[in-house]
C-alpha cells in the first residue's frame, strides 16, 4: 500500500531511523501527532463506516479545561487539564477511562487550560504547561523524577498565550519551543543543555515574546539530527546537539499565530498560518531555503496537516470565518478539492481522513486527491452546547479518543 510506503520514507528521513521507537510502538500513541510526529496511524484493524450507525461510546470522563491531546502507551492514556487554579496531570486506564492517578500544581495560566501534550518515553512522561512547569514524571505512579520551571530557572520568554508547542524526545534529550529558537534539557535530570536567546517582538495586533506554537519536528538534515522550530519571526532549523542555526526562512504571517508544525519530507519543508497569511513550500537541500510555490490555499490555524502519497490534507481556514477541509498538492501547492464541514482537526489511518469539527461531529472520508469521499459520520452525544472539540481525534486498537475544550474525554469504539 502507497501509504505504509509514504509512512516508512517519513520515519527513515524524519528521525533518521532513530532509535526512539520500537515497531511495537506502532500501536501505541506515545507523544503529539503519534509515534512520528506525522498525525498518520498504520492501524488497519478498524471500521471506518460503523460512524453511521451511532457513535458506540465505550468510556467518557471529565480532565479539566485544555488543548491537550492524548498520549497512549500500553493500557495507560495521559493527558492534562485545568481547574482555574492548578495544571492536572492524568494517567487513565484505556479499558474503562478510570483514574489511575493524578498530579496537580498551581498554574492558572490564562484561563484557556492546558495546550501541550504529554510525551512517553520509555517508563517516564513528560509535560510543559502554558506557565513553563516542566515536569519529567515516573508513568507508572506519577511521581516525579524531577521538575523544572523553565522561566524562572532558565530564561524562557512565555509567549502570549502560554508554551503551546509540546516537549519531544531526541535521544537524551527534551526539545521544546522556546525563545527564538528552542531549548534542549538532559531528559534524565532536566539540566539545561542549550537555550536560544528570546525573540525579537513585532508590532502586531497581538503583543509577541519571540516564540511560537507549534511542536518542535526533528528531522536530519546533512547528516545531523536536526530541530524545525518556530519563532515569531520566522522558522529555524537548528542542530539538537547544540541548538546551532543551519538555517532560517523570513516568515511573518498577519498576527503571528504559527500553531501548525511545519511538514518535511524530501527535503522539502511546508509551512502554514492562518488569518491573513499563506502557506509555502521550500527546498532545503541547499544552504538557504528557497521558495518552491506559494499561495493561500492552506492557511491552517489550530491543525497540522497530514500528507498521503504526496497529497497534503488539512483545514484551510480560522476560527472566525468558514473552515474548510481541503487538499491540495504538495509539489504544486494546486487545490484539488475544498469542502465546508467546519472541521477543525484530524488525523489519518489506512488510506482514510478521521475529521473532527468544532461541535464534536467525527467524519471519516477517503483520502484521494479527486473529490471528499464521506464514508460515515456521527456526533458526540451528551454534550452542554458550548465546548469546542479543537483536539486531534486519536484512533488507537479500534477506538477513537476525542476530548472537548472542557475536559470530556470520550472514547469510541471503532472495532471491526
Amino acid at each position: 500500500m502507497k501509504t505504509r510506503t509514504l509512512i516508512c520514507v517519513l520515519v527513515i528521513f524524519a528521525f533518521g531511523i532513530s532509535a526512539q521507537f520500537s515497531i511495537a510502538d506502532d500501536f501505541d500513541w506515545p507523544r503529539w501527532r503519534g509515534p512520528n510526529g506525522d498525525g498518520i496511524s498504520v492501524e488497519t484493524d478498524w471500521n471506518p463506516e460503523t460512524l453511521s450507525d451511532g457513535l458506540k461510546v465505550v468510556w467518557k470522563t471529565n480532565v479539566g479545561i485544555g488543548y491537550s491531546n492524548m498520549a497512549i502507551k500500553g493500557k495507560y492514556l495521559y493527558t492534562m487539564g485545568n481547574n482555574y487554579k492548578d495544571d492536572i496531570v492524568y494517567c487513565l486506564n484505556v479499558e474503562n477511562g478510570e483514574e489511575d492517578w493524578q498530579y496537580s500544581y498551581r498554574s492558572a495560566g490564562s484561563g484557556y487550560g492546558s495546550h501541550t501534550t504529554p510525551t512517553i518515553d520509555g517508563k517516564y512522561v513528560y509535560t510543559l504547561s502554558t506557565e513553563g512547569h516542566l515536569y519529567c514524571f515516573i508513568s507508572k505512579n506519577g511521581k516525579v523524577k524531577w521538575e523544572k520551571n523553565i522561566v524562572t530557572e532558565y530564561g524562557a520568554v512565555r509567549p502570549n498565550w502560554g508554551f503551546s508547542g509540546s516537549p519531544v524526545i531526541v535521544g537524551d534529550l527534551v526539545i521544546i519551543t522556546v525563545n527564538k529558537s528552542g531549548m534542549a534539557l538532559d531528559k534524565k535530570t532536566g539540566k539545561k543543555v542549550w537555550i536560544s536567546e528570546p525573540g525579537e517582538k513585532l508590532e502586531v495586533n497581538i503583543p509577541q515574546t519571540g516564540s511560537e506554537y507549534a511542536t518542535p519536528v526533528i528531522y536530519e538534515y546533512k547528516g545531523m539530527r536536526s530541530a524545525a522550530i518556530f519563532s515569531s519571526r520566522g522558522l529555524y532549523s537548528v542542530d539538537v546537539e547544540t541548538g546551532e542555526q543551519q538555517w532560517f526562512y523570513n516568515w511573518k504571517p498577519y498576527m503571528k499565530v504559527s500553531v501548525a508544525d511545519p511538514i518535511i519530507f524530501d527535503n522539502k519543508v511546508f509551512i502554514s498560518c492562518a488569518y491573513r497569511a499563506a502557506c509555502v513550500l521550500l527546498d532545503i537541500s541547499q544552504n538557504e531555503p528557497k521558495a518552491i510555490w506559494k499561495n493561500h490555499n492552506m492557511r491552517n490555524h489550530y491543525s497540522t496537516i497530514v500528507l498521503i502519497d504526496g497529497y497534503m490534507y488539512g483545514i484551510d481556514g480560522y476560527y472566525s470565518e468558514a473552515k474548510l477541509l481541503t487538499c491540495i498538492d504538495f509539489k504544486t501547492g494546486e487545490k484539488m478539492w475544498s469542502e465546508n464541514l467546519n472541521p477543525v482537526s484530524l488525523m489519518a489511518a489506512d488510506d482514510k481522513l478521521i475529521i473532527l469539527n468544532e461541535q464534536g461531529t467525527l467524519l471519516i472520508a477517503e483520502a484521494t486527491p479527486s473529490t471528499y469521499k464521506e464514508i460515515s459520520s456521527g456526533t458526540i452525544p451528551d454534550q452542554k452546547g458550548f465546548e469546542k472539540w479543537w483536539a486531534p481525534p486519536v484512533l488507537l486498537r479500534g477506538r477513537i479518543y476525542c476530548r472537548s475544550s472542557t475536559g470530556d474525554l470520550v472514547c469510541i469504539d471503532v472495532s471491526k
